[in-house]
Parts: C-alpha cells; sequence; structure tokens
C-alpha cells in the first residue's frame, strides 16, 4: 500500500489518553480548535559583551512545559466522565453513589497521549494503521494543576492544565512528538511516569 500524505492540518477530533498514577489509560475525545494552549519549552538565551566588543552566548535554564485543554465532565467519576478524582487525589479512588470528592493537597502523576489521524483508531493509545498519515504527542511525568469549571457557553466544561518538566532529574525526555506518513508509530506509552 503506498504512502500518505500529510494533511494541509490538524483539526477537528482528536483523540486523549490520560493514565493517572498507578491506573490504566482512560479516553477522552477532543476538539483541537478547543485546545486552549500549548507552551512548549522554550531554551532562551543571553549574551554577554566582552571589552573588545564582541559577544558570548549564556544558555539559560530551559522552561516547564504546559497545555490546557476544554473538557466536558457530567460525573466526578474517573471512568472518563468526570474530572474532579483527576484533580484531587483521594484516600480511594471513589466509584460507588454518591461520588463525593473532597479537596486534597495530594498530587499524581499523569502520562498523556495525544493523537490526530486521517482514521482515528479506537483508543488514544491504539497504534493508528500503517500507511495512515497520523501525529502524536506523549508525555510523561505530568501534574494536573488546574481544574476551572465553567457554565459560561450554557454547557458545563471545565478548562484543565497540565504541566511537566521537559526534562526527569535523569536528563531523559519527558515528552516525544512523532507523525508518520507509512510506518506505524512507536508502541504507546502505557504508564505515567516510563518514556517508550
Amino acid at each position: 500500500m503506498a504512502a500518505d500524505t500529510y494533511p494541509d492540518s490538524w483539526r477537528g477530533y482528536y483523540l486523549i489518553g490520560l493514565i493517572p498514577e498507578g491506573g490504566a489509560e482512560t479516553q477522552f475525545a477532543g476538539l483541537t480548535s478547543e485546545i486552549s494552549e500549548m507552551n512548549f519549552v522554550e531554551k532562551p538565551m543571553d549574551t554577554e559583551e566582552l571589552a573588545n566588543g564582541g559577544h558570548v552566548v549564556k544558555h539559560q535554564s530551559t522552561t516547564k512545559e504546559s497545555m490546557s485543554f476544554k473538557m466536558y465532565p457530567v460525573s466526578a467519576l474517573l471512568d472518563g466522565t468526570g474530572v474532579a478524582q483527576l484533580m484531587h487525589k483521594q484516600t480511594a479512588d471513589d466509584s460507588t453513589d454518591p461520588i463525593e470528592v473532597l479537596n486534597t493537597t495530594s498530587r499524581k502523576k499523569f502520562g498523556l497521549i495525544l493523537t490526530w489521524a486521517k482514521t482515528l483508531p479506537a483508543t488514544a493509545g491504539t497504534l493508528p494503521a500503517a500507511n495512515v498519515a497520523a501525529h502524536r504527542i506523549m508525555i510523561v511525568n505530568a501534574y494536573m494543576t488546574k481544574y476551572k469549571p465553567s457554565y459560561d457557553d450554557k454547557n458545563w466544561t471545565a478548562e484543565v492544565t497540565f504541566e511537566w518538566a521537559p526534562f526527569t532529574n535523569a536528563g531523559t525526555a519527558n515528552k516525544i512528538e512523532e507523525s508518520t506518513i507509512s510506518t506505524q508509530l512507536q508502541a504507546a506509552i502505557t504508564t505515567a511516569t516510563t518514556m517508550v
């Protein structure tokens, strides 16, 4: 089968897989237009003037990364219909009615899989078919830092923000961005803390 071609732009629907620390991938679907920001790593630099008028470059620390997007919670569950328990880690996950989510100071790490493809697979973590144009971003060791419910557009929505360091303390990358038009992508992450 011949290789595919990339679209003019990735828009419309995409798949989001969230992997909470110690848990399995939970599926969400989103509209690309509702990703409000992607603040990927910056590599700032400065210069210092020398006595002879020349300049030397001084590299500065890389910045943290983050992304924010809209979700449509309808419950407080952890099954892909809610957000509250993702933000507020409970002593034990609550899946028994009535669901109760207390504010907590506890945090959990997340793995994120964002998949765009001309033909979307069943889940964000499922490989798109070979010879189908696809683009994927995977992130590990991320924290949900904002859960902002809103009723502005007459629907219950929430803007959520995830933040992460660009590298682990061992210097390995916490984010990978990949694309293909012929061979399949590599296997997706399956944990919140380990990159493939």
